[in-house]
């Protein structure tokens, strides 16, 4: 669906090899990062707490199906990433993947 309305598209089966896709690239830049928060091998806070060490500007927006002031809490006080709740519609997505891509 992004890559249908124009976003360059990186997939990746799980947070460490993302982490390794990610550091692999060498351009274009990483803008965003969509993850899941439940992944086999480093989970979406991880990787995205790994990627923002390398990538400052990095936008994240999580995903999942546990509830918002949960994944609040595995994030802590200092990283506050956007989220979207599951299940959650194509519109959700694009419109959060077009804000997140304003402020890239």
């Amino acid at each position: 669906m992004l890559r249908r309305v124009g976003y360059p598209v990186l997939i990746a089966q799980n947070g460490l090899e993302a982490l390794n896709l990610v550091k692999a690239q060498l351009s274009p830049r990483i803008a965003i990062l969509l993850s899941d928060v439940a992944m086999p091998y480093m989970g979406g806070i991880q990787l995205a707490e790994s990627l923002r060490q390398t990538h400052p500007g990095l936008q994240v927006l999580l995903t999942s199906g546990l509830p918002l002031n949960k994944v609040t809490n595995l994030c802590g006080p200092k990283f506050q990433p956007e989220f979207l709740a599951k299940p959650f519609s194509v519109s959700e997505l694009s419109g959060m993947i077009r804000m997140l891509a304003q402020a890239a």
